[in-house]
């Protein structure tokens, strides 16, 4: 049975229906980095937290869209309603929501599965259902008689308008202003409006059935109108042919998306600020492709979207330095959005009749969850790097327009039409890689070989520019620019240890001290890294502690007082292992406890072809495997003489490991003249007015050190780093008795302990809330 409004309501009809989908989409998008967040500290705040919790969002959504697609093919619109609204009624059961008992404690071995079945659990029902809403109300829409109904896709473009609200709401407002216990009550109340919005829907397209024929009538003949100005008609009943497109053309973007933000949030932070922003570049090229006039012409995008591929060889191969990280980062997410307008153009020009709607949304969410099985499960346990992301660029090549023009057309208007075959297209690639190694082996020493490899890199740059309209000649391109190149600069050649985890990405360098060292000082060292943050150097041959933990910095000047005022310690506990520096302050008859989320990072600290220093200092010290303050809550009470925090991977912070919470149990860890420090160094934000509001709310006293490497420092110590260490204790005098105040200014430049300074109105951060924002430098 057919259902439409009278044609004087059609237009607040059609307001209704955005509305509604509007608030469905706000609210779908607004639970993925609320509940992620909640979940975030169970696994110790990994940046794949977040990749894994997207499979879990893309799947619920093809589930979403499998269901609407068997209520709309099986029942008529009354019987739609009333069981759609049965099972929103169900999902309130579900809320507010929290962290199911039981879940507690992740799964060591298959953290991946262990969260998907938590978000199952916890979100599934009412996720599931919310999912459902684009297409199905979008159906619904087709039987309203509007004048609009013959292409409801607009109401989709719409609908991404409500999910990018969320995202942009969520870090910037929601985050800061509420708790998170505050936010799953706010969302509790949305999702019952969201009900309500549902059923006036239902109840306002009502019985007209002159209305439906002519409105029928109206709708084949624009559908039909539509197919001839699409640029390949689809087909009345689509084939595999255009399904496998549509998965394909969903696929890329999708995995290319998580890719991204793995890089992002594993070099940055792993928080809803940049998990979302990436994501808001998405939702929004969907905006854009299926609105009635797009403001970027796809046909723009087609010439231009090639040359970002370019723009990503170069980014990946000459901007990969920690000083240069956030222009790589905006780099690599203008050339994606770039892309994802691209292929979601694509996407959007081959959609069907509108009849067919609910099965081309399956399709793409089928194409999205490929994306986020093959990005959040099979990468880590396949490659050693994220050479997915790469891998993913050759295939965005391969897809790329044959028609495009190229701005270089130097070689191929010589040569004519051999330039477009096959052959050529290998020969290119050849000829990029000989003119690098021909770049590289002359040098710049004298004026000829210099101008020699200024004529053979320009040679190489407008080669590359001349794969634009040849697939496979650009994806030739983006191998040899993403996977070649690297090895033929030698980036690979120093490379002692790699491999992937559930965390992230470690590696194993040897590095020589340079030319900044003193020629006494020319040494040899293995540096352990995450991203590209330091996480641990030996220097060969020696045992003395360097990056940020050497003598000058806050640890060293820690242990140095207390040999010098002669404290004795017996037990220390110390969170997040790296490559075992700080066993190395270790003394006779002290014990010592490492608590380390990741079982990789105790194979490369005990490998002594790696680094001696467990081997050396203490080869039978304790490590516990698992998060620490789960960990830490099975450790009596008043253990520990020191406690010592730096747990932080890569530049992300591990935000559970910063709040009142975590602080409480540090102060009931440690013994009543115990002292706990914290390693709170970072490039990107400045943590010291956080750490000391967060203490005072513990009922801690805090006191800083920062110790500033001079130039004078690297010639002598090559690797030492700066470095800044918070020591916190039950009361003032246990840090005046071990190390007091030598620095009364805030000069960080000045090395000392000093107070940390923080204002009246900063907020601490707890479990239920953080401003990450605030601690931006």
């Amino acid at each position: 049975m057919e259902i439409t409004t009278n044609a004087t309501n059609s237009v607040t009809v059609r307001y209704l229906f955005i509305l509604t989908l509007c608030t469905s989409a706000f609210l779908l998008f607004l639970i993925q980095p609320m509940f992620t967040k909640l979940v975030l500290p169970l696994l110790g705040g990994a940046p794949a937290v977040w990749n894994t919790a997207m499979i879990f969002f893309q799947t619920m959504l093809l589930a979403g869209y499998l269901y609407a697609h068997f209520l709309s093919a099986t029942f008529e619109l009354k019987k739609q309603l009333i069981i759609h609204l049965a099972l929103m009624i169900a999902a309130l059961l579900f809320l507010p929501i929290s962290i199911p008992s039981g879940y507690e404690l992740p799964s060591e071995e298959w953290p991946s599965l262990w969260l998907l079945s938590l978000f199952s659990l916890a979100i599934g029902l009412p996720f599931f259902i919310i999912s459902a809403n684009a297409p199905l109300l979008q159906d619904w829409f087709r039987s309203s008689g509007d004048t609009e109904a013959h292409d409801p896709y607009f109401l989709y473009a719409a609908s991404n308008v409500g999910s990018i609200t969320a995202l942009v709401a969520y870090p910037l407002f929601i985050e800061i202003q509420f708790g998170l216990k505050t936010q799953t009550w706010l969302w509790s109340f949305g999702f019952i409006v969201l009900l309500f919005l549902i059923f006036t829907c239902g109840i306002a397209l009502r019985p007209n059935r002159k209305n439906i024929e002519a409105a029928t009538q109206e709708n084949n003949k624009r559908q039909k109108d539509q197919q001839d100005e699409q640029l390949v008609p689809t087909p009345t009943s689509p084939d595999f042919k255009y399904y496998a497109k549509w998965i394909v053309l969903a696929f890329v973007p999708s995995a290319l998306l998580l890719s991204v933000t793995n890089k992002i949030t594993t070099d940055l932070l792993s928080t809803p600020l940049l998990w979302v922003f990436p994501l808001i570049l998405y939702l929004l090229t969907f905006v854009i492709v299926f609105s009635r006039r797009p403001i970027i012409p796809h046909r723009f995008i087609e010439k231009f979207a090639p040359y970002c591929l370019i723009l990503i060889v170069f980014f990946n191969t000459s901007v990969t330095h920690a000083n240069t990280l956030l222009f790589f980062t905006f780099g690599n997410l203008f050339c994606f959005f770039v892309l994802a307008l691209y292929f979601h153009g694509l996407l959007a020009s081959k959609r069907p009749p509108a009849k067919h709607l609910t099965n081309f949304y399956i399709a793409m969410s089928f194409g999205g969850v490929l994306g986020g099985i093959f990005i959040g499960l099979i990468a880590p346990i396949t490659f050693s790097d994220i050479y997915e992301y790469i891998i993913l660029l050759v295939i965005a090549a391969l897809l790329m327009p044959t028609k495009a023009t190229t701005l270089v057309a130097i070689i191929k208007s010589r040569i004519g039409p051999k330039a477009q075959s096959y052959r050529a297209d290998i020969i290119f690639s050849l000829c990029l890689i000989g003119l690098l190694l021909i770049a590289l082996q002359v040098g710049t020493e004298t004026i000829s070989t210099k101008l020699i490899s200024i004529v053979a890199l320009t040679m190489f740059f407008l080669l590359m520019l001349e794969g634009v309209g040849r697939p496979l000649r650009l994806a030739l391109i983006v191998t040899t620019g993403l996977f070649i190149v690297p090895y033929i600069l030698g980036s690979h050649k120093d490379v002692l240890f790699q491999e992937r985890s559930f965390f992230g990405v470690y590696a194993v360098k040897e590095m020589s001290s340079g030319k900044a060292a003193a020629p006494s000082s020319n040494k040899i060292a293995h540096v352990a890294k995450h991203g590209t943050t330091i996480h641990g150097i030996q220097v060969l041959g020696s045992l003395e502690p360097q990056s940020y933990y050497h003598q000058e910095s806050g640890l060293g000047k820690l242990f140095e007082s207390y040999e010098a005022k002669d404290k004795k310690i017996r037990s220390v506990g110390a969170i997040g292992l790296g490559a075992g520096t700080a066993i190395c302050y270790r003394q006779a008859e002290q014990n010592w406890t490492f608590f380390e989320i990741d079982p990789l990072i105790e194979t490369m600290a005990r490998d002594p072809k790696l680094f001696t220093y467990m081997q050396e200092c203490a080869d039978q010290a304790e490590i516990i495997i698992g998060d620490a303050r789960l960990s830490l809550q099975n450790i009596p009470d008043g253990t520990y003489d020191l406690l010592i925090a730096d747990a932080f991977s890569s530049d992300a912070i591990p935000l559970h490991l910063m709040t009142k919470e975590a602080f409480d149990l540090y102060k009931n860890k440690v013994k009543e003249n115990g002292i706990v420090v914290l390693h709170i160094s970072n490039r990107y934000f400045d943590l010291e007015h956080i750490v000391a509001a967060t203490a005072k709310a513990s009922g801690l006293t805090s006191r800083m050190y920062h110790y500033t490497r001079q130039e004078s420092d690297i010639a002598e110590h090559p690797f030492r780093y700066s470095a800044t260490w918070v020591a916190l204790a039950q009361n003032t005098k246990i840090l005046d008795d071990l190390i007091p105040i030598t620095n009364n200014t805030v000069d960080k430049e000045i090395s000392g302990w000093r107070e940390l300074s923080f204002e009246e109105t900063d907020s601490p951060w707890t479990d239920d809330y953080s401003n990450v924002l605030s601690a931006l430098k």
